[in-house]
């Protein structure tokens, strides 16, 4: 894969082995020239890039007390797309392991990235964090203990690359938390009429952020992390590797990846609401086929009128609906990540109509999280909190009544969501690609009968 090393060539570091990738932790694009290849320009940087225009890579948030280069956002969140491919990459070397049920088929043992040793490697995933040196190892099979001293070397080998991986995932979490701050407590107005390219490169990084970390759950980092440390104390007179109680602390907080999200995101969390609230009314209407089609939000002719051409019936609304699956992808991630948002007055029903509309959250490629599943062990039980405290009295009798009935409809929705999509989503998806269907046969007739009429310039692409 082509290396974007053009704009960072002065800084040129080993990336064989973690002990070499120390180096790499500098400030700024060029400790990610790895992950920012030609080839892997990620539909967030295309959206991202599309929405800056001619000035957006190179502009600034005037607002903040420092500078803050957008283009750089935007190649954060493209830093995110090579991470969740390389993790994809893992996992199909491993043959796509399970390791929260600790299941792993014989082609994981047999990939050459794991010494194949089930019971000790089992062990120490299943004991993190427990130290190595706690586990009595030769007692659960010394066999193995020994055959890995024998080897040493050629399994440390197998394993730098990945646990170069999970150095890179922590770096990556420190400095797109920064970014995601630097840009949620700027004073700029984040609203989809109001500052767009900041509010998608924002939201977009946001998106991402969640996305790696969900996804890291899907690679096996226990094992990976203790049996790395445990061959490196080998071969260094039963000495740590220097980065492996940072990593320690790292992966053990993101276990599960969400109760980490909403510790790391908690800072952000009021801003992600009001920007949730913003894209509210243009949920509503993507979900109205029948308003959609006879208003002809999406059509370039008179709703009333078909032999009058307009240039829409609605010019601000049709750009926002251009937008809608960004929108969509916001609210699903935003309100898993953020719970306490969703007791806003008017984030129930923004919430309930998205997840009507879904039964899974993609992350990458055709690798999801059940989107139901996660909302009932995550959201919920800080919605019962939120009840819990606002029962009990703890904040002014008018805001408790409003906060406990809002957390009981809260409540509600979320228990009863995934049955409703269940029944609903296949016909809401259905309808929907119907009427695009509708619409798009309607735009190449007429284009076909005035191609005068298409820009010049346009992106097809």
């Amino acid at each position: 894969m082509a290396k974007s090393r053009q704009t960072f060539s002065e800084q040129d570091v080993s990336y064989s082995s973690p002990t070499g990738g120390r180096s790499r932790e500098w400030e700024g694009p060029a400790r990610w020239t790895e992950y920012l290849g030609q080839d892997m320009t990620s539909p967030m940087t295309s959206r991202g890039s599309r929405n800056a225009g001619p000035e957006g890579t190179s502009q600034h948030l005037g607002g903040s007390h420092k500078g803050l280069n957008m283009q750089w956002v935007y190649q954060l969140s493209e830093v995110a797309e090579g991470l969740m491919a390389k993790m994809y990459r893992l996992n199909q070397i491993l043959d796509y392991p399970d390791p929260v049920g600790l299941v792993f088929s014989d082609a994981f043992w047999k990939a050459g990235v794991f010494p194949n040793h089930p019971k000790i490697c089992m062990l120490l995933s299943k004991k993190f964090p427990e130290h190595h040196t706690r586990l009595q190892l030769e007692r659960i099979d010394k066999i193995a203990l020994d055959a890995l001293n024998d080897n040493v070397e050629v399994h440390l080998q197998s394993l730098e690359p990945w646990v170069q991986l999970l150095l890179d995932l922590m770096s990556f979490r420190e400095q797109a938390l920064r970014l995601i701050l630097d840009l949620s407590s700027t004073v700029i107005t984040l609203l989809p009429h109001q500052n767009s390219v900041i509010l998608h490169a924002f939201m977009d990084l946001f998106c991402a952020f969640v996305r790696v970390n969900l996804f890291a759950e899907k690679i096996p980092r226990k094992m990976l992390l203790q049996t790395y440390n445990l061959l490196h104390a080998m071969t260094h007179n039963d000495r740590d590797c220097d980065f492996y109680h940072r990593l320690v602390q790292f992966v053990d907080s993101y276990d599960p990846p969400v109760k980490g999200l909403h510790e790391d995101l908690s800072f952000v969390s009021p801003r992600v609401g009001e920007v949730l609230e913003a894209v509210g009314p243009v949920i509503f209407l993507s979900a109205d086929t029948r308003k959609l089609r006879n208003e002809g939000f999406l059509s370039p002719f008179h709703p009333r009128y078909p032999d009058i051409l307009t240039n829409s019936a609605h010019p601000m609304r049709a750009q926002d609906l251009a937008n809608v699956t960004s929108y969509r992808e916001w609210v699903l991630f935003g309100y898993l990540v953020c719970p306490d948002e969703l007791l806003r007055v008017t984030s129930i029903d923004i919430a309930s109509v998205v997840l009507k509309e879904n039964l899974v959250l993609p992350l990458f490629r055709d690798e999801y999280i059940l989107l139901h599943e996660d909302y009932q062990l995550y959201v919920l039980p800080r919605i019962l909190e939120s009840k819990k405290m606002a029962k009990s009295g703890r904040t002014k009798q008018k805001e408790a009544d409003l906060e406990y009935s809002v957390a009981k409809q809260v409540e509600k929705m979320i228990s009863e969501v995934h049955e409703q999509a269940i029944l609903s989503c296949d016909a809401i998806h259905q309808e929907r690609r119907i009427l695009l269907k509708q619409e798009i046969g309607r735009m190449v007739l007429f284009f076909t009968d005035q191609p005068s009429l298409l820009a010049p310039n346009i992106q097809v692409s």
